[in-house]
C-alpha cells in the first residue's frame, strides 16, 4: 500500500478532515451570533436590594413605553423611575453595540429581557453590550 493511501484512510478514520462548512470569523453573521460583547456588574454604589421587584416593574413600564420603538444608530434613551425605600434606577437602552444597523425598531421582550438581565444578575446594577443593543440598570440613592 502506498503512503499516500495510508495518509487518506488516517485522515479519513481519524476525522482530521471534514468536508463541513466552517464560518469565517470576520463574517457579519458570525458576529451576529454572539450574544454578549461587553457585561459589567457595578461594584460600588447603592443596590437593588428589597426594591428588586420593583425595579422589574419600572422596566416593564419603561419597555412598554418610553424605551420601546425605533432607535437610529447611535441613539441612547434614559428614564428614571422611583423603586422605594427612598431609592430609584435608571434604566438605559442605545442601538450603540458594535453591529447596530443604521436603525432597528425594539419591541417590549428584547427590551425587557435586556434589562432584566442587569437588574436580576447584578445586585447593584449592570450595563452589558450586546450585537446591536446596550442596556443598562443603575440603582441609586434618593429620587431622580
Amino acid at each position: 500500500m502506498k503512503v499516500s493511501t495510508l495518509l487518506v484512510a488516517a485522515v479519513s478514520y481519524f476525522g482530521l478532515a471534514s468536508a463541513a462548512a466552517v464560518a469565517n470569523p470576520d463574517s457579519n453573521d458570525v458576529l451576529e451570533s454572539r450574544d454578549i460583547h461587553a457585561r459589567a456588574c457595578f461594584d460600588s454604589g447603592a443596590n437593588f436590594g428589597n426594591q428588586r421587584a420593583n425595579a422589574r416593574d419600572r422596566a416593564s413600564t419603561a419597555c412598554n413605553g418610553p424605551l420601546k420603538g425605533k432607535y437610529l444608530k447611535r441613539e441612547t434613551r434614559v428614564r428614571c423611575y422611583s423603586i422605594g425605600g427612598g431609592k430609584h434606577v435608571k434604566l438605559t437602552v442605545g442601538l450603540t453595540g458594535p453591529n447596530a444597523p443604521d436603525s432597528r425598531t425594539l419591541g417590549y421582550s428584547e427590551c425587557y429581557d435586556g434589562l432584566l438581565s442587569e437588574i436580576m444578575n447584578c445586585g447593584k446594577g449592570g450595563d452589558t453590550t450586546y450585537g446591536r443593543w446596550r442596556f443598562r440598570a443603575d440603582p441609586n440613592e434618593g429620587a431622580c
